[in-house]
């Protein structure tokens, strides 16, 4: 059953003919319309709310599909990445001994163990602190939900006119 077109002006849209009970009147199509009554300011803005928070909900769950669909096309990869990693992890480890290893041929091989470890510690040193800086000044942008509700209240606030 389609909905019928309202008439320019005309709101809410008139109601879908219903199928008449056996012995009721029918009301012959040719009757004089009823005049329209126009909505109150009151039926618009609840209108306007339900709509508005309608769209909201479909945005919200639109959002939430997309999100689902992403995870799991994004799963197959990301479970590749991590089993590169480990074996990144491995080869990382083959390397050191084989310069441990290449090592000894030029110094005894408690020094080429010394020179590998020493080289590491320098590596994780440098590493340590980078990190630590980074968050140093990540610091200074640290989010501030309260002043962000504070500054949308005031330009909702302009907004209207307050």
């Amino acid at each position: 059953m389609t909905q019928p077109i309202p008439r320019p002006g005309q709101y809410p849209p008139p109601a879908a003919p219903e199928q008449a009970a056996p012995g009721a009147r029918h009301t012959p199509q040719h009757a004089a319309p009823a005049p329209e009554a126009r909505p109150s300011i009151g039926t618009l803005i609840a209108s306007v709310t339900s709509q508005l928070s309608g769209i909201v909900r479909d945005e919200i769950e639109l959002n939430k599909t997309k999100a689902l669909a992403f995870a799991a096309k994004s799963a197959k990869g990301a479970v590749l990445l991590a089993t590169a990693a480990v074996f990144a992890l491995f080869l990382l480890g083959w390397t050191l001994h084989t310069i441990e290893v290449a090592l000894t041929l030029v110094v005894p091989a408690w020094a080429a163990s010394l020179i590998v470890v020493g080289l590491l510690l320098l590596i994780v040193i440098v590493l340590a602190l980078a990190g630590a800086t980074a968050l140093r000044s990540a610091q200074k942008h640290r989010p501030d939900p309260a002043a962000s509700v504070a500054a949308t209240k005031q330009a909702i606030e302009k907004g209207m006119g307050k």
